[in-house]
């Protein structure tokens, strides 16, 4: 009986992976070599192959070595080419009888190795090259006949009649006559003078036997020539043959006839060692050549080794598909690495699924979509019930009770309820005015107040009005001071010291004293201040026309910019981590929670208790003041990481409910997802301006990082500057935190406008990665290479698109 069974880790889908007999490569039949050739003579495919990876590999490199021995033999014959152009005729034909001897043999060459480099034509490589060796040789040979018996026979007359001359041996007018007939004189007979039986021994006898000697070291030479080409056996010996069985004939032709035994030996000798090394090296070539087979064979087996194993691989990978493919159907949402998503979200998700696929009555579906537009609201408070909402409703209770349980039950953070009517297109309020506080006068400039420069004042605010998102503070002239003129810029602009009735002077004195507060940090300075505060202003009032600002009040967006001067006050320069770890006093006081994001709103808000001169907020109602600062509570304590995420998780609940459109009922939403996008807005800037914040950033780490190495604690990721991988570090950050949420926000917070923005992250974000790719570590080298140019264009080398 077969049974049936679903693919399980213990019982597999894959046939390969079951099946233990193709767990190991089949064994194959031994390879054996040819005795004479050493070609696998039980293997054509693998004899194919190995000729194919050999021609491959042998051809570049045999290139190379023809080339520069046609050099070097250019360079020997190169001299006779003067003397074609010769005033003297007899030296004219001399050298024109040479080159007869040389060039047409080597005619060929160019051509053939043309042909060589030619990839149909890399079949035919062993009898290319074959061919060229020939070629050469007959170049070779000719050229030293030619020396020999031209050249050199002159030379030695001219020499010998010289000598002649000095030391009168001969009658020049007296004739002779050797014979062979004797037995004397074992040459051919030879009548004359002296001196041309002389002459005519050298031409005709020593010089033919000398040559024939002396060209062999030629014929040794291109023996040897051969292996470095790495021609196969069989051509080799056919190069051996030819070459061998040529010379011996050529000697049978030139060499002398004589009777006399010592040149008959050395003549048998000449003919017979051409073919005798031939022999030599011929089994030389073959028994290299089987060694080479032998080195093939053995990266074959690894290369299928390597091959089986990465089939298997592949196998047990298909099979974790298959696997994790059943686990998504069970789950609905497998996630990456890391998953993103909160629990809340995939309830929602599951919740939507289920509404999408059940026909459910009117009833049921109201109530179903009731209970996923609760859950897409609940934040942190997940079981605590909203006091606030049902004490502002008719629902019999005393007033007293009411606000009894507001204060006691209610939540302390920002409360939308009771707003004022957002700003009007033109930005002005629509109140009647504030009463002032009893806090005290107007507040007087502090001693050390520099005096504004109101043309830098003006420039700036000229340059928040052109340049917007893109504004480069670190080249603003702000003489030392950013967040204290570029606050300013901004009020200014937007005439908020009426709309919220803020003391000009008090803010004045407040923004130099957070100026002041920030340390001169790598990053959190307050040229980081400065530019948040900037990137705030641009969301709320340039975006799309002043989408945002149209949403809030004018309490709300003074809230919102105050956020952003004072998010990071007094910034150490050091993560909250770095801080609980260290057992710092602050993460004693607020208790490892937010422990930088509470003591930089602390600090503000004591700047401004503390010293009347600086309080912003003396002018504001009492209830103004406690929903700005909520506000301003809120938004700071969003910017910190460990918040991210929770932050994400209700925007994407909003998503998934269908209620991204009442965003504007939910204005600390909307300021919280400003001053989250304006404090990592450097992601979204431009290359360059992107670049050099991301090195502030990286430096910043890395200064935390010595100290942990000094400290003799474990080093935090990505802070190690003896170890850095700054593209890696980036590439996280974009995955993790930037891409998702700017994803988001796109899609509940902000209109069509803010498509540049979030683009530009993506295009950052591509940058990193082909740092990445190109395996560059160091932030120096990556904004030299991909971060200097606000233009760039980077390829993707897989698909060849930009």
């Amino acid at each position: 009986m077969l049974l049936d069974h679903k693919p399980t880790r213990i019982v597999p889908s894959v046939d390969s992976l079951s099946d233990t007999s193709t767990r190991m490569p089949k064994p194959t039949e031994p390879v054996h070599f040819h005795a004479i050739t050493a070609r696998f003579v039980n293997h054509p495919k693998l004899e194919k192959l190995y000729r194919e990876k050999a021609v491959k590999e042998w051809s570049p490199r045999s290139f190379k070595i023809v080339l520069a021995f046609l050099l070097l033999y250019f360079i020997f014959v190169a001299p006779n080419l003067t003397n074609l152009t010769s005033s003297d005729p007899s030296i004219r034909e001399q050298s024109q009888e040479y080159f007869l001897y040389v060039v047409p043999s080597m005619v060929p060459v160019p051509f053939l190795l043309w042909l060589a480099r030619l990839e149909r034509f890399q079949t035919y490589y062993h009898k290319i090259y074959s061919t060229i060796v020939l070629c050469w040789t007959c170049s070779l040979i000719g050229g030293g006949m030619h020396s020999l018996l031209r050249e050199w026979s002159v030379y030695i007359q001219d020499d010998m009649s010289t000598l002649l001359q000095a030391a009168q041996v001969f009658n020049l007018t007296a004739t002779y006559t050797l014979s062979s007939q004797g037995g004397v004189w074992p040459y051919e007979t030879m009548q004359g003078t002296g001196k041309d039986i002389l002459f005519q021994f050298m031409g005709d006898i020593l010089l033919p036997a000398a040559t024939m000697n002396i060209n062999l070291l030629r014929m040794i030479l291109m023996s040897v020539f051969v292996p470095l080409l790495r021609i196969d056996t069989p051509h080799a010996a056919t190069v051996s043959v030819i070459s061998s069985v040529s010379y011996g004939v050529l000697t049978l032709i030139i060499y002398p006839r004589t009777s006399n035994k010592f040149f008959i030996t050395n003549e048998i000798l000449v003919c017979c060692f051409p073919l005798l090394f031939s022999i030599v090296l011929f089994l030389q070539n073959r028994d290299m050549e089987r060694m080479f087979r032998q080195e093939f064979l053995h990266m074959h087996e690894v290369e299928e080794e390597a091959e089986f194993a990465y089939q298997q691989r592949e196998a047990i990978a298909e099979e974790n598909k298959n696997l994790k493919n059943e686990l998504k159907l069970a789950k609905q949402h497998e996630g990456t690495t890391i998953d993103l998503e909160s629990p809340v979200h995939k309830i929602i998700s599951d919740l939507k699924t289920l509404q999408d696929e059940m026909k459910l009555n009117d009833s049921h579906g109201f109530k179903l979509s009731g209970i996923i537009s609760a859950l897409s609201k609940l934040d942190a408070n997940l079981f605590t019930p909203d006091i606030n909402a049902q004490m502002g409703s008719s629902n019999g209770v005393d007033v007293d009770t009411k606000n009894w349980a507001i204060s006691v039950l209610g939540k302390k953070e920002y409360n939308p309820l009771g707003r004022k009517q957002p700003l009007s297109p033109d930005g002005r309020s629509k109140s009647s005015g504030h009463v002032l506080s009893s806090a005290g006068h107007g507040a007087v400039f502090l001693s050390h107040m520099p005096p504004i420069e109101t043309t830098s004042l003006h420039k700036i605010q000229a340059r928040i009005a052109k340049d917007g998102w893109s504004l480069d503070v670190l080249g603003l002239e702000c003489h030392g001071h950013p967040v204290l003129y570029v606050g300013l810029a901004v009020f200014e602009l937007h005439h908020l010291y009426d709309q919220v009735k803020v003391d000009p002077v008090a803010l004045q004195n407040f923004l130099l004293s957070i100026d002041e507060g920030y340390l001169r940090n790598p990053y959190h300075n307050a040229f980081h201040a400065a530019d948040v505060v900037n990137s705030v202003n641009y969301l709320i009032s340039s975006l799309s026309g002043g989408y945002i600002r149209n949403l809030l009040t004018e309490h709300e967006f003074f809230a919102a910019l105050v956020a952003a001067a004072i998010h990071d006050f007094r910034h150490p320069g050091r993560s909250n981590n770095f801080i609980i770890k260290a057992r710092d006093r602050l993460a004693v006081q607020y208790s490892d929670k937010s422990v930088l994001e509470n003591m930089h709103l602390a600090e503000s808000f004591f700047l401004c208790q503390e010293n009347p001169n600086c309080d912003i907020f003396m002018h504001m109602k009492d209830k103004n003041y406690r929903d700005v600062r909520k506000a301003i509570i809120e938004m700071v304590l969003s910017t910190d990481l460990s918040m991210h995420l929770q932050l994400v998780g209700s925007l994407k609940a909003m998503i998934l409910s269908d209620e991204k459109h009442d965003i504007a009922n939910d204005p600390l939403v909307i300021m919280k997802v400003v001053v989250k996008c304006a404090d990592i807005g450097h992601s979204a800037k431009g290359v360059r301006l992107h670049g050099l914040w991301s090195s502030m950033i990286i430096e910043e780490f890395f200064v935390q990082g010595d100290a942990e190495r000094d400290a003799v604690t474990d080093i935090s990721p990505f802070m190690d500057r003896w170890a850095e991988n700054s593209a890696k570090n980036q590439i996280g950050f974009f995955e993790f935190i930037v891409l998702p949420f700017f994803d988001t926000v796109s899609k509940v917070v902000f209109p069509d406008a803010f498509r540049p923005i979030q683009n530009a992250t993506k295009r950052n974000y591509a940058l990193w990665k082909e740092a990445s790719r190109r395996n560059l570590t160091v932030i120096q080298s990556i904004r030299d290479a991909l971060f200097s140019d606000d233009n760039i264009v980077i390829v993707d080398p897989s698909t060849n698109t930009t």
